[in-house]
């Protein structure tokens, strides 16, 4: 009787020994799942920056430097008011609250054109 308990008592405790390995396989391959998730996740928003940034770098800016040749004929007196009341921040702020608007603009369902 006693070998029959005992053998009992081994069979359950291997029982309960599988049990808690699949447990365990469970968690790690949750886990692996998880992180490939969140690298594949990681990964798209990446090449969507790298898109960005190409994007912004292929725009000419060059147009902007014929103007210089206009400051360059005010004068001093006129360019140190205007530096005096901050126009130069001034004209900076909106030009970046501009772009902020137009993008924000094509967000889907955001109306263009207000």
């Amino acid at each position: 009787m006693a070998g029959i308990v005992q053998g009992l008592t081994l069979l359950l405790s291997k029982i309960a020994a599988l049990a808690t390995w699949l447990g365990e396989l469970a968690v790690a391959a949750f886990t692996a799942f998880w992180l490939m998730l969140t690298d594949v996740l990681v990964w798209s928003f990446d090449a969507f920056l790298g898109l960005a940034v190409t994007l912004v770098g292929s725009i000419d800016l060059g147009g902007l430097t014929a103007y210089t040749a206009d400051w360059a004929g005010l004068p001093p007196s006129t360019i140190e008011a205007m530096q005096a009341v901050g126009l130069s921040s001034a004209v900076g702020i909106v030009a970046v609250a501009i772009g902020v608007r137009v993008l924000l603009q094509l967000i889907p369902f955001v109306r263009l054109g207000s």
